[in-house]
């Protein structure tokens, strides 16, 4: 029969109990962290929030200086519109704009490739980032992070200001 005498130093174990605490924190901290920029949908994770004030103004903004609007980060939102000659992935996020007694849609191309089914007339809220697109010559495209079927609102129409 062996007989086997230790002893234990519950101080070390606490110790190194708390250390392997703190590591195994910081691996799943640091490695499993979800660092996607739409984990919080608020206003300042944006770098264009477009609301009815500012819809055409930073539309013509983007158009006029496409290169250095890549990458930024852009929430809007509008009615689905699209045209024959649209690929499948793409439509506009448009809202209605009056000038000289016409209205027209005025709005931003998107290319959004999911499972959400959109249809033409709904209202939807994008979440996503400008890249440069081709349709009738270089454009700025939304390509859709996120996209959320909405109510629309009680305004339709937007003014240039």
């Amino acid at each position: 029969m062996f007989v086997i005498n230790f002893k234990i130093n519950f101080k070390k174990m606490i110790l190194i109990c708390i250390i392997c605490a703190a590591l195994i924190a910081s691996i799943v901290e640091f490695c499993f962290n979800d660092t996607t920029i739409f984990a919080n949908a608020n206003a300042e994770d944006f770098y264009y929030n477009i609301s009815d004030d500012n819809f055409i103004s930073t539309l013509k903004m983007i158009h006029e200086n496409i290169d250095e609007n890549i990458g930024r980060t852009i929430k809007v939102s509008g009615f689905v519109y699209t045209l024959a000659d649209f690929n499948k992935d793409f439509f506009v996020c448009g809202r209605y704009m009056s000038s000289d007694e016409t209205t027209q849609v005025a709005g931003y191309l998107c290319n959004y490739v999911g499972d959400l089914e959109l249809n033409e007339n709904e209202w939807v809220e994008i979440y996503g980032s400008i890249i440069k697109g081709d349709y009738n010559g270089e454009v700025p495209v939304i390509k859709v992070d996120r996209i959320n079927k909405i109510i629309a609102p009680a305004n339709t129409y937007v003014e240039e200001k």
